[in-house]
């Protein structure tokens, strides 16, 4: 696509990026976890760094292989989500018990 090829455009998706962003953490920040759930996602997320690592490996073997951008997507996509998730859990009040 030619439209992000241009600066200002893809300048402006990572500021749009950042401000969607920035509006989920506010709006998890209304929610309560429990602090066992919170540690389950810290746990999660420090085996999902090694996880994701590997999956990003593979997905540029792909492309530098058969040009296949599909397995690269996968492994974008998936971080992205868990990016999400850790964030809500970071920004979300612990429960008092």
């Amino acid at each position: 696509m030619e439209i992000f090829q241009n600066n200002l455009v893809a300048f402006l998706t990572v500021i749009l990026g950042i401000l969607i962003f920035l509006k989920f953490c506010t709006w998890a920040k209304k929610f309560q976890l429990s602090a066992g759930i919170k540690k389950i996602i810290y746990i999660l997320t420090g085996v999902g760094l090694i996880g994701f690592n590997v999956y990003y490996s593979m997905g540029n073997k792909a492309i530098g292989a058969s040009g296949d951008y599909g397995v690269a997507t996968n492994a974008l996509l998936v971080s992205l989500i868990w990016v999400f998730i850790f964030a809500f859990a970071l920004m979300a009040e612990t429960k008092s018990e």
